[in-house]
């Protein structure tokens, strides 16, 4: 199966549909690093944002602005990063945003130093020779800047693939089909994903914000680390139970958190979707177990 709607003409992508969960037993700006014996983690900021606090936490009067994560997991099998950050044209050019740009204000170096790829090219990493890129959902925030990974394999949730197109979305500008449309092959999933087989790197069914959003549990020596995405924008969000006014399934958000919850109380820690107050900690201290 090669047809992905808006790909580059002539361009040809492979598709690869996984039905159903996939067993850890199928077979035997910084910037911060865990690392293990096979598996480290690194977490990037590509610039920042503000916007309206009572757009992450219904009611709640005031500004906040908060970071716009990236990460790269280096894995025996290969690089794999997770979510992608802001498109390069936001740091000259908010017309991109469509009516978004009236909400979110964005800071990101003008030079192009504060992209996904630059990052990684300054921590040693080839942005080429990622092998994989698992989007936790399509927001502008997160698959802006996919086309800095030329020669990864998108991993995606079946439902979140098919909302591209949502004629909603795009209109607000939350999709933009110029993100995504370049061509790159996909494995697309329905449910939770042992990336490898080996229960290091498992994509989480966490819909609601989205209809398709999804987390990533990371399983390295030092600890396991769920990286929300959006369906846990802050630290907040979790303790109060307190949803943005907006999302696609008002129940579907609330399960999430529940499952949020259910990871950290195995003893997960949670590294939250755009959480300022957190990240400052991550920046001075390194990223701690617990939440």
């Amino acid at each position: 199966m090669n047809d992905i709607a808006g790909s580059p003409s002539g361009a040809e992508s492979s598709v690869h549909v996984v039905k159903g969960p996939r067993s850890a037993h199928a077979r035997p700006g910084y910037r911060w690093r865990v690392s293990l014996p096979a598996v480290r983690l690194h977490m990037f900021s590509t610039g920042s944002m503000t916007s309206p606090l009572g757009g992450m936490l219904e009611g709640e009067p005031g500004d906040l602005t908060y970071p716009v994560p990236v990460f790269l997991i280096e894995h025996p099998e290969g690089l794999v990063a997770v979510d992608t950050g802001l498109h390069p044209d936001l740091a000259q050019d908010s017309a991109r945003l469509g009516p978004l740009a009236a909400v979110f204000r964005v800071h990101l170096p003008a030079d192009g130093t504060g992209t996904a790829g630059a990052l990684l090219r300054t921590a040693g990493f080839d942005p080429a020779a990622v092998d994989q890129v698992i989007l936790t959902h399509l927001h502008f925030d997160h698959a802006g800047g996919l086309a800095e990974f030329p020669n990864a394999r998108l991993v995606i949730q079946a439902q979140e693939w098919a909302a591209r197109h949502d004629d909603a979305m795009v209109r607000s500008g939350a999709y933009n089909p110029n993100d995504v449309n370049h061509g790159h092959d996909r494995s697309e999933i329905d449910g939770d994903h042992d990336l490898f087989g080996d229960g290091t790197v498992t994509c989480l069914l966490t819909d609601g914000h989205t209809a398709g959003h999804q987390s990533v549990r990371v399983r390295t020596e030092t600890g396991i680390f769920v990286i929300c995405g959006d369906c846990c924008y802050l630290r907040r969000t979790l303790l109060e139970e307190h949803l943005p006014p907006f999302g696609v399934n008002r129940k579907r958000q609330r399960a999430a958190l529940r499952r949020m919850a259910a990871e950290a109380a195995r003893g997960a820690t949670l590294i939250f979707g755009h959480d300022p107050e957190q990240w400052d900690t991550i920046n001075r201290h390194g990223l701690t177990t617990g939440l």
